[in-house]
Order: C-alpha cells, then structure tokens, then sequence
C-alpha cells in the first residue's frame, strides 16, 4: 500500500505513542496501531520497520521531549530552584488531570516501560534508552538542586544527588497516581508535600 497523502511521520509517532501509553508494548495491536496513525499495516511497517522499531522511535521521540522540557526549566536561573521544581512538578500534576478529564492514556512511557520490559533481555536497548534517560535528568536535578542549597533555599540534609533521586521519584508518583483516576487535588498534595520536604 503506498503512504497516504499527507503522512507525517511526527503525528504518527504521537499517535502511536498514545496507543502504547494506553496498552503498553506487546499488548497494543497491529490493528489498534494502523487504527490510531491513519495508515494501513504496510504503509506503517514499510515505514518504520516493526512494532518493536516503531516503539522504539515514540519512547526516543517522547524521552527527548520530556527531557527538553525539563532542561528548560531547570534552566531558567531568573527563578529560585524551588520555583523552578514546583513548576515541573504542577505542570505534570495538571498535564495528568488533564488527561483524566479528557479520558486520554495517562502515565509515563518511560516508567510504564521499565514495568513491562526491565526484566526482558529482548528489549535492553530500550531500557539503556531509559536509563540514559534517568541519569541525565538526575544530573539536571542534582545541579539545580546545589544551587539551591548553596543559596540556603533547598535543604542541605540530603545530598543534591539524594534530593534529585526524591524528586524524581515524586514525578513518577505523580504519573504512576494518575493513571487510577486521581482526583487533581489529590497530585496536588503530592506536589506541595514534596516542596516542603525540600525546604531548609
């Protein structure tokens, strides 16, 4: 089958990353897939190859943009480190309740990945794409977070490294809440207990 007229290959991803957020790897279907992206089941293997390689390119594709969102952020000094973590934690925590209220898949590729895939030798590929992944935004963290403490604004009973592996923490909470159907509230307590964990 020839590729449809006007075939994007980056709104592809985006729908075929919503699928997998929604039934993860091996359970989301060839038919579920060509269902979500538009395209037939040759146009979407002829153009990515394999299920395998198209999950591949959406949690590259997903990593990437989560973790430039997090750079930009983190990277904003004219703001207090604290203000800075208290902003990518809401806008995750209003992201999810969006989702909730619009019934749209809801989570984190990443972690919903390590869940289905960290014990399976098939996929390491993936799981070293996640692992870098993790070990970049710790360092962002962790940098932001010595500013912080340098400035007497972030608790220095905790290592930067150890507050950085908290925070983190707190973000996959609040995905991995989410996805029961918290009320938004309800992440919004997750946020403001881990801001006053991080203060001095």
């Amino acid at each position: 089958m020839a590729r449809p007229l006007g075939f994007r290959r980056d709104r592809v991803v985006e729908a075929a990353t919503r699928t997998f957020l929604q039934h993860g790897l091996h359970a989301a279907s060839a038919e579920e897939l060509c269902r979500a992206t538009g395209l037939g089941r040759s146009s979407l293997y002829n153009s990515f190859g394999s299920k395998d390689a198209l999950f591949d390119e959406c949690l590259g594709t997903y990593l990437d943009q989560t973790l430039e969102r997090t750079e930009t952020i983190l990277g904003d000094t004219a703001r207090p480190v604290r203000d800075r973590i208290a902003i990518l934690l809401r806008r995750i925590a209003v992201e999810e309740a969006e989702r909730v209220a619009a019934g749209e898949p809801r989570g984190c590729l990443a972690v919903n990945t390590v869940a289905e895939l960290a014990d399976d030798p098939e996929y390491a590929g993936s799981m070293r794409r996640v692992d870098e992944d993790t070990a970049a935004r710790l360092r962002l963290l962790a940098d932001a977070l010595r500013v912080g403490q340098a400035a007497g604004e972030v608790t220095d009973a905790v290592s930067a490294e150890g507050l950085a592996a908290f925070v983190n923490a707190a973000i996959a909470g609040l995905r991995i809440t989410s996805q029961g159907g918290t009320a938004a509230g309800r992440l919004d307590d997750i946020v403001v207990a881990t801001l006053r964990a991080l203060a001095p």
